[in-house]
């Protein structure tokens, strides 16, 4: 979904995180929004942590990340984001992360675009007896067992690649992020159930808080599939078979190519994204945010995987 040529300040958040939900992704363009002003927008989009990290933005608001190519601290970059990312969402490894991320795009000095692939779609064209089979299903993810993944990414060793510091810190602003502790939680905050951090089992199509059906599909750190708590012995052509409809068949991907100001809303439960490609020696920075849907718009407020 993309709405082009408004006003942020005539865009109602909360109908926009209805869209989000619904499309799997929201953009913006042309809205004219200062960082600052996309901030203040994003608190009444949903709900919102002050990360704890080495890469926050210190001009514009405490609720930014910076994806930058750039320093930030003297010795690190801002989120890796001069290495090529494959697809992912940001839900792993811990089953309560946020549920929605944005992106402001600060600066740009060369053509550079992230790719979104919404499951949304993918699912509605299955046929009933697919949907109530995949309904059926959990994920056992690679964080919480011994398993390798079915699929290896080409995404560079972070372990290897960066300093201990820096893992480190990521771990330590996961460890935070519980929707509880939120800048601005609402009468709603005693309804969300304890934050469990990891788990082994994710739903595959998960509970959705608007009740949207798709997949949670992460693609490099499944192991395998279970129906009724027991390993599937065909999940490896089950997820082939997912990977190369679904994903690699290029129907469901928008390919946003960025321009200054413009504006990106992702659902985590349902998509998953990339970043193909880099240009190494120019400035290139987008300002994030992660938060969870908000009280008013959620029909439960059970655990969504």
């Amino acid at each position: 979904m993309i709405i082009q040529n408004k006003k942020l300040d005539a865009i109602d958040p909360i109908e926009a995180s209805k869209l989000t939900a619904e499309y799997g992704y929201l953009i913006i363009e042309n809205s004219g929004a200062s960082p600052e002003e996309f901030a203040e927008w994003n608190l009444e989009y949903g709900y919102n942590i002050s990360p704890d990290i080495w890469c926050t933005d210190k001009d514009h608001s405490e609720y930014f990340w910076r994806v930058t190519n750039q320093t930030v601290d003297g010795k690190n970059k801002g989120l890796f984001a001069d290495d090529e990312l494959d697809w992912h969402c940001n839900l792993v490894p811990h089953a309560d992360a946020q549920e929605l991320v944005g992106l402001y795009a600060k600066t740009i000095t060369y053509h550079t675009e992230t790719w979104i692939c919404s499951s949304i779609p993918y699912f509605n064209s299955l046929s009933e007896d697919t949907k109530r089979f995949y309904k059926s299903l959990e994920t056992v993810i690679w964080h919480a067992t011994d398993k390798k993944p079915i699929n290896q990414p080409w995404k560079p060793d972070w372990d290897v690649k960066y300093e201990k510091e820096v893992i480190e810190g990521i771990q330590q602003n996961r460890n935070k992020s519980k929707v509880q502790l939120s800048v601005n939680i609402d009468e709603y905050k005693d309804k969300f159930k304890e934050w469990r951090g990891v788990v082994p089992t994710h739903k595959f199509v998960p509970n959705h808080p608007l009740g949207v059906e798709g997949f949670w599909f992460q693609p490099y750190d499944i192991t395998e599939f279970k129906q009724d708590g027991k390993p599937l012995e065909d999940s490896n052509d089950i997820y082939q078979n997912i990977w190369n409809e679904w994903v690699c068949s290029d129907k469901y991907t928008y390919k946003h190519v960025w321009k200054p100001g413009d504006i990106m809303l992702m659902d985590q439960l349902t998509t998953i994204h990339r970043r193909p490609d880099l240009l190494k020696d120019k400035p290139r920075e987008l300002l994030r945010t992660a938060c969870w849907y908000k009280g008013k718009v959620r029909k439960h407020f059970d655990y969504v995987l």
